[in-house]
């Protein structure tokens, strides 16, 4: 029986939503495996994880014991939100203990989480992109592009801290409020009369495959709350048909396979959640999520894959990169040392 460790939490603006995606995760192990809860408190200690979410409301999670079992597992499944765990820093950490990790790895993972180098990739590969603008200082007088803009810190996720704005008062607030949150941003141009299409990709058996896709939203901007506490958006969905259906299978041979080659073009690994924007015939890749919230189990159960199978991708598909990679050479035998022992002994 396979032993894994769900990691959640974190020095993260996201960190209470990567409690609810580890949890959440965690009913739906089957029997295949052992789990451990392993929760990364907000100052990055890692501790025995809780079940009960009163104890992460409450604080008492943090008073845990430490854990230590890390040589037992075979695997670690990522739910960390934005900070390290997206940015490549946790899958890097993991890399040096050689246990294998289901997201990206550390240069895969900083590619896709930060807004710039997304943008400057896709756009050298062909990708339609909005124009846009790369800040390093707080300076409204270097922004070049016109009205109305979106402004986004470069490594935030969830909507955190991005801001549409329409003038130059907006525009120096935005700013204000993106830089205490990163020291790089990013504006764009606002792309208007455009629809927001999802959808999700993994490996099962070495092959890329697709979720079904779903719509989020009009050119209306979602804030952090409404993704996640508003039933029109977030997790919650209406079932049965809607006027989105012939829209989605029009564009849908179209967006998975610019899903599937952004998946490839940044050495993706494990879900990642690929977010689209739809504007008549344009089709705009937006950002890839390399850890989405609830690793977008309901794309996944609209293409009528079970939340357990998802799991058993991951798990796999993490030990298989891990075992392909332990043919590479990493010693080289030498003479050096005895050659050149004369530079060191005293």
């Amino acid at each position: 029986m396979l032993k894994i460790g769900i990691i959640y939490g974190g020095n993260s603006t996201e960190h209470d939503v990567s409690i609810l995606t580890g949890l959440h995760l965690a009913k739906h192990i089957t029997e295949n495996y052992q789990y451990f809860l392993i929760y990364l408190t907000r100052d990055n200690r890692t501790v025995i994880g809780s079940r009960k979410i009163s104890d992460y409301i409450t604080g008492k999670a943090t008073k845990a014991r430490s854990f230590h079992h890390w040589r037992k597992l075979d695997c670690v499944v990522n739910c960390c939100h934005g900070g390290m765990g997206e940015d490549g820093t946790l899958a890097a950490v993991l890399k040096f203990y050689q246990i294998p990790i289901t997201s990206c790895d550390a240069v895969a993972g900083w590619l896709q989480q930060s807004k710039t180098a997304t943008r400057q990739i896709l756009t050298a590969a062909g990708f339609l992109q909005p124009h846009f603008q790369v800040l390093t200082t707080f300076d409204v007088t270097q922004v070049k592009l016109p009205l109305p803009l979106v402004v986004k810190p470069d490594l935030q996720g969830s909507s955190i801290g991005i801001t549409v704005v329409r003038t130059k008062e907006e525009l120096s607030e935005a700013l204000k409020t993106a830089f205490a949150l990163d020291n790089r941003v990013i504006v764009e141009e606002l792309i208007t009369n455009m629809r927001e299409v999802n959808i999700a990709v993994m490996r099962e058996n070495g092959k890329v495959i697709t979720s079904a896709l779903e719509v989020v939203g009009g050119e209306k901007f979602f804030s952090f709350s409404e993704k996640y506490f508003n039933n029109e958006s977030g997790f919650i969905k209406k079932n049965g048909q809607s006027s989105d259906d012939k829209f989605l299978a029009e564009i849908e041979p179209k967006i998975k396979d610019m899903a599937e080659r952004a998946y490839y073009l940044f050495g993706s690994c494990g879900v990642v959640r690929v977010d689209f924007m739809v504007q008549k015939e344009k089709i705009i890749l937006n950002e890839i999520n390399t850890v989405p919230g609830f690793m977008a189990y309901h794309l996944w159960l609209k293409a009528k894959i079970p939340y357990g199978v998802v799991i058993d991708n991951l798990v796999q598909d993490a030990i298989i990169r891990f075992n392909k990679n332990k043919h590479l050479i990493t010693h080289f035998d030498s003479e050096i040392l005895k050659k050149n022992q004369q530079l060191v002994v005293e």
